[in-house]
């Protein structure tokens, strides 16, 4: 990609990203320093929306010198009601997110179950309170002595964001026991494979792999995950999906190489699309399969709607090349990217820049890409367990051909995802 005038591309991620080479200084000589840095920071970011955001023309006319920083200058920008998106985070914990998989927090997912009762949906393995032996499944019945009901938000219950902060926890285990803990919050390392095995489906070996996000360890984890399955010998693989909210392209161009095999080599598989200021930026990413691949001939995938961005961009990618089967709920709808500029060491700048197709030019689900069979998420049975209802219905087609058409279920429930923002939601983890 070419140079442009704010700085140079690093590397590609779900997002691209940028630095910054030039420092805006239109402010009045009498400002105080804090003031001149705020203006700076507001009028940077205001001319790179103008330039680079996708919806740019629908932006209102604004003086960016009157907020207060740069933060509330993209509320105001925000195109409403389709960027749900763009945002501004630190630069330091956008860095250790993509580049070593860290977040701070405790490293646990959870999710309302059928009968509103809070139960864990995933957990890192990395944490101490998995080391303590929390599992998904389990039930979250206080926090700080409060006990956890319907309209609860969690994240509010946990407090920031920051080392140190501690919380009282009761969980529930399977046996029915109150298990109570007592845990601040730490600096978590996310293993982004969750999960992987091998079922059987009546005469079939299927590689069944939970997969988290997409971040840069990710490479390292998909392979090992593949090596494994090529060692026993899969003849299907069902990609669980549930709770992935996205990353780095190059990881999901790297997943899509993986499961469709050499034959993809050099073969489209995302063309991206800026707005008409930055045509020259558009471009089409091939397929780049390892060498050690599964060399598929389909894919059955799980998703619910907290299934977002990269992970909706390996499905979709791969669509033109062979069958691709979506079990369990529509996904989210996230056919769009960003690019990301540093201010500095302070900020990193992530507004929505480009669309994605794929090689047939399909890229139009903003509603999310729809499930083939519709099933449950049951919270209450493990990974793997072949009698959870969407990996049950996923099994069932391999063995039978044929889904047995569920109706589609809507949650009456707000998912404490949802209540997420920003990064937060993109890691989907408290």
């Amino acid at each position: 990609m070419e140079k442009n005038r704010y700085g140079h591309h690093i590397f590609p991620l779900f997002i691209f990203i940028l630095s910054f080479a030039v420092i805006f200084t239109s402010c009045k000589k009498d400002d105080d320093e804090e003031d001149r840095l705020i203006i700076e920071e507001n009028e940077a970011f205001y001319e790179l929306m103008n330039d680079w955001y996708f919806w740019y023309d629908e932006m209102p006319d604004v003086n960016p010198s009157e907020f207060p920083s740069p933060y509330e200058l993209l509320e105001e920008l925000r195109h409403r009601p389709l960027d749900r998106w763009s945002y501004i985070t630190s630069r330091e914990e956008f860095e250790a997110l993509y580049r070593d998989s860290k977040m701070i927090g405790y490293g646990f997912g959870s999710g309302w179950d059928q009968n509103a009762r809070l139960r864990v949906t995933f957990i890192f393995n990395t944490t101490e309170m998995y080391g303590q032996g929390v599992r998904r499944g389990w039930l979250i019945e206080r926090i700080n002595g409060t006990p956890v009901r319907p309209g609860a938000n969690i994240n509010q219950m946990l407090g920031a964001n920051q080392v140190g902060v501690s919380n009282d926890f009761v969980f529930i285990d399977p046996e029915g026991e109150e298990v109570a803990m007592t845990l601040p919050k730490q600096e978590v390392v996310m293993n982004t494979v969750l999960h992987a095995e091998v079922l059987e489906a009546g005469d079939r070996k299927v590689g069944y792999l939970v997969f988290k996000n997409f971040f840069a360890p990710s490479f390292d984890e998909l392979d090992e995950a593949v090596e494994f399955f090529n060692s026993v010998g899969i003849d299907d693989l069902i990609l669980d999906l549930r709770y992935n909210g996205g990353g780095q392209t190059s990881v999901a161009n790297h997943l899509a190489g993986l499961i469709g095999g050499q034959s993809l080599d050099g073969e489209p598989f995302a063309k991206y699309i800026y707005n008409d200021k930055r045509q020259s930026e558009n471009f089409t990413d091939p397929f780049d399969p390892p060498a050690n691949n599964l060399d598929l001939g389909r894919l059955i995938t799980i998703t619910t709607r907290a299934t977002a961005s990269a992970s909706e961009m390996v499905i979709n990618g791969l669509r033109p090349y062979m069958d691709v089967y979506i079990v369990g709920n529509d996904t989210y709808g996230k056919p769009m990217g960003q690019n990301v500029w540093f201010w500095g060491d302070l900020y990193a700048f992530a507004p929505v820049t480009f669309k994605y197709a794929n090689a047939d030019d399909f890229g139009d689900f903003l509603d999310g890409l729809p499930a083939d069979a519709y099933a449950g998420d049951d919270i209450t049975r493990a990974f793997g367990d072949p009698q959870e209802a969407s990996l049950k219905e996923a099994l069932h087609y391999i063995e039978t051909g044929n889904f047995t058409m569920q109706p589609k279920r809507k949650s009456l429930l707000v998912q404490p995802w949802e209540q997420m923002t920003g990064l937060r939601q993109e890691i989907g983890a408290h």
